[in-house]
């Protein structure tokens, strides 16, 4: 019996109606749910476990969200070696495979097995302070270093492989993933990426200079930023989620983690038909927006 965990982000299903609809799905198709306390309280289905036995016990998670939840459990998933599949529930899932209308199309394909699975690229961030390793951490979109709510801009260094590239006068800079370029680092000027490819992307953010230009190198680079401002709210963040404060001094070096993220993929279209498609809808949103604002 095939085991599927369940994370539902319950504020875009407040009723859990949606979920319970995935979860009697799987029953009925002789699949085992596995879902933690927050999902079995609002609807009291599902096998209840705790997070982590979760992630270990099952052969697949299926996420209910937007990128940020499918962003949140890719961090989990990869440390357990999980395959995922997003359904969503958000706006603009660039992560997300399928929408709940095709609900009875992804329970039957995950029933009979008929998917493949697409290995994503992930980030490691390593803190270094006072010369010293502090902390490590883990993003499969982008890893940002970034003013924090002041207004005045910050000044880092970037090198790569240990080659010193450039002094930065920006909001900051954004290291990401194939996956990551149409995130945050599209919205800052920066390139689409092929998924499928292995790169590091770095993406100025609102740079003081016209000569400051994104920058692609091989997977096996290492791109380590330093803070050089002093007495500043300065931040390193983890997929836009996880935040942490940096110092002066303070050096992140930004590299291909060993672990993966595994999409499940069953629609079987391309990535620039999606592409096309999200981009399209994000156009449409912004033009409403604008009218709806025009018309105040």
């Amino acid at each position: 019996m095939v085991k599927i965990g369940v994370v539902s982000n319950l504020s875009k299903d407040p009723t859990g109606e949606y979920t319970k609809e995935v979860l009697q799905g799987m029953v009925q198709r002789n699949m085992k749910p596995l879902v933690t306390t927050t999902v079995h309280k609002l609807i009291k289905q599902g096998i209840l476990l705790g997070e982590m036995e979760l992630y270990q016990l099952s052969d697949l998670i299926l996420v209910l969200g937007g990128d940020g939840t499918i962003l949140q459990t890719a961090r989990q998933a990869a440390k357990f070696g999980k395959p995922l599949l997003g359904i969503n529930m958000g706006r603009l899932g660039f992560l997300a495979e399928a929408e709940m209308s095709d609900l009875t199309m992804i329970l039957d394909k995950l029933a009979s097995g008929n998917y493949q699975i697409e290995n994503r690229m992930m980030l490691e961030a390593r803190l270094i302070r006072k010369d010293q390793p502090a902390e490590q951490y883990l993003a499969l979109n982008d890893i940002a270093v970034a003013k924090g709510s002041f207004a005045r801009i910050i000044h880092l260094n970037l090198t790569i492989n240990g080659e010193f590239v450039n002094h930065y006068a920006a909001d900051g800079l954004l290291i990401s993933s194939p996956t990551g370029s149409t995130a945050y680092s599209l919205s800052s000027g920066g390139p689409v990426i092929y998924p499928g490819m292995e790169c590091l992307l770095m993406t100025p953010i609102c740079p003081h200079t016209l000569t400051s230009r994104p920058i692609v190198t091989n997977a096996d680079s290492i791109m380590e930023i330093e803070v050089i401002d002093k007495n500043r709210d300065i931040q390193l963040t983890l997929d836009g989620q996880q935040a942490v404060d940096l110092q002066e001094g303070d050096r992140i070096a930004v590299s291909k983690s060993p672990l993966k993220t595994q999409l499940v993929r069953l629609s079987g279209y391309g990535f620039f038909k999606l592409l096309r498609d999200k981009l399209a809808a994000r156009n449409d949103e912004f033009i409403q927006k604008r009218m709806e604002r025009d018309s105040i």
